[in-house]
């Protein structure tokens, strides 16, 4: 535990918490009060939580302070073929990594990612990749992430 606040796992028990601070980071990423398709996607984000997190097809860590979840970091690890740069074949990508305003600037981001790094070395992952808001791109970099211009992306609806 530091300065009032502490880090652990996230289970089950968990998922409201999650979901409300995947909301609040998506909501803040797009700059709007309430997302698009909200509700149905805050039921499929239960029912996926509820299967992943017991089945450890993604991870997730909270920092609790007072008493209450108020910030949260995910690891979803997913496999590949090995690569030149990498061999493994094991890969993650980091997402829901967000800290409520308030309790910004005391470590809890720092520490979930530092365990979610040990995590995922432990697992044996060869690369994690992530993408990361202008407020979290010093984390990263100072944890030794760099840019990758190379990624696009394709949705089947054109959004």
């Amino acid at each position: 535990m530091q300065a009032g606040w502490s880090i652990r796992k996230a289970g089950v028990e968990d998922v409201d918490d999650l979901i409300r601070l995947r909301l609040e980071l998506l909501r803040s990423t797009r700059g709007v009060e309430k997302l698009k398709n909200e509700e149905p996607m805050v039921e499929a984000t239960r029912r996926y939580f509820a299967q992943a997190l017991p089945a450890e097809s993604f991870h997730a860590w909270v920092g609790v302070a007072e008493g209450r979840v108020v910030a949260c970091s995910g690891l979803l690890p997913f496999g590949r073929p090995p690569m030149p740069d990498t061999l493994a074949s094991l890969e993650a990508y980091v997402l829901n990594m967000y800290t409520e305003p308030e309790w910004r600037g005391r470590g809890i981001a720092r520490a979930l990612f530092v365990e979610l790094t040990r995590f995922a070395r432990e697992l044996g992952v060869g690369r994690l990749l992530l993408h990361a808001t202008a407020d979290g791109r010093p984390l990263y970099e100072s944890m030794g992430f760099k840019p990758n211009p190379t990624s696009m992306e394709w949705t089947p609806s054109g959004e």
